[in-house]
């Protein structure tokens, strides 16, 4: 098992990687302290039952992007306060990405900040979603709108709750891997090329070892640049501004990791259009992204020629790295190594399109 420490502004996060890390990390948690468990409901609850026995308040969710709703969070914070739970209380998250953002941001809201236990039960949720501080909800089909930046006291990896997870989605939640591995770390990606038949049969200690490379680049970055007011934590979007454009246009049929995993692909071609990323690159996104058995296309999700110019260009506009009218983006200069560049959304779909065809 790994742990990993990182101070982000006024929070000190601890990280519990690997099988069977509930048991080690739950002893954090002071005895005389209420714990509410937010759980998704297609998880089996019987493991985190076994080793939290102070449990004060339970509520069940749907997980998926439905569940992500300003609905949820009020009816958690209601029952929070109905069972007179305080600051100095836990409040565990315990599911996939979408319901680590549902609870933590009410984690958040709750007399300004309680303590945030994550428990990601998916990879999706392990390398991303419940860690960097982001919690956030839908409105409508405005992805992430609502929500504020809120760091967790704890994220408990624990590979025991992969057993159940199905193989398509236990592939989604790589692409984000491929993703920090691109921008940020060679030997990640050495590392994740050269062992993909084991990762994928979910060796432990590859795995271990795969997403304690993920937390330290992740965190790293979240620590240099908590409320992404820097220019630096973009790199953490890469492939998303496509990949959110994706996940918009198909109406959430498309999952986050499938159309991450193209968002890169189109992304790493828009940054050879503009002069910024070596051209082998993207070859480079596409083989891994195949190995691992992730789309590259629009076609592969069904979406081909249904993308509209002006369609894109709604969706791009509201996208949340704009400023000033002008959309900033990370590029991969070569595997391991980025930089930001700004563009007009115009051209951004403009050179998209270009490269689509």
């Amino acid at each position: 098992m790994r742990v990993i420490e990182e101070d982000i502004c006024c929070t000190k996060t601890k990280v519990f990687i690997g099988r069977r890390a509930l048991n080690e990390a739950i002893r954090e948690i002071p005895e005389d302290n209420k714990i509410a468990l937010i759980r998704q409901d297609s998880i089996d609850p019987s493991y985190i039952h076994q080793n939290v026995k102070r449990i004060s308040l339970e509520i069940v969710l749907k997980g998926g992007e439905e569940s992500k709703n300003i609905e949820n969070v009020l009816k958690i914070v209601s029952e929070l306060y109905s069972k007179g739970f305080d600051r100095s209380d836990y409040l565990i998250a315990l599911g996939g990405g979408s319901l680590t953002d549902t609870a933590g941001l009410a984690a958040a809201l709750y007399l300004r900040g309680l303590n945030l236990v994550n428990i990601p039960t998916t990879i999706l949720g392990m390398v991303d979603a419940s860690i960097g501080g982001k919690v956030a909800v839908n409105l409508k089909n405005m992805k992430n709108v609502i929500g504020v930046f809120y760091n967790p006291t704890m994220v408990i990896m624990d590979f025991n709750f992969l057993n159940t997870l199905p193989q398509e989605e236990f592939i989604n939640g790589l692409a984000e891997v491929v993703k920090h591995a691109f921008t940020l770390d060679l030997d990640l990606y050495n590392y994740l090329r050269n062992n993909v038949s084991s990762i994928l049969s979910r060796d432990d200690a590859l795995l271990e070892e795969v997403i304690a490379m993920n937390v330290r680049d992740k965190l790293s970055i979240v620590k240099m640049d908590p409320y992404e007011t820097k220019g630096i934590r973009i790199v953490l979007n890469y492939g998303h501004t496509i990949g959110h454009a994706i996940e918009t246009l198909s109406q959430f049929r498309v999952s986050h990791g499938k159309a991450v995993a193209i968002g890169m692909v189109y992304e790493a071609m828009i940054g050879v259009e503009l002069g910024y990323t070596k051209p082998y690159i993207v070859d480079k996104i596409k083989e891994i992204l195949l190995m691992l058995g992730l789309p590259i296309s629009l076609k592969d999700v069904g979406l081909g020629d249904n993308v509209s110019i002006e369609q894109l260009k709604n969706v791009v506009s509201r996208d949340k790295k704009i400023r000033r009218g002008r959309l900033a983006i990370p590029v991969v200069v070569d595997i391991g190594s980025w930089r930001a560049v700004e563009v007009t959304v115009e051209e951004f779909v403009e050179v998209f399109l270009k490269c689509v065809k």
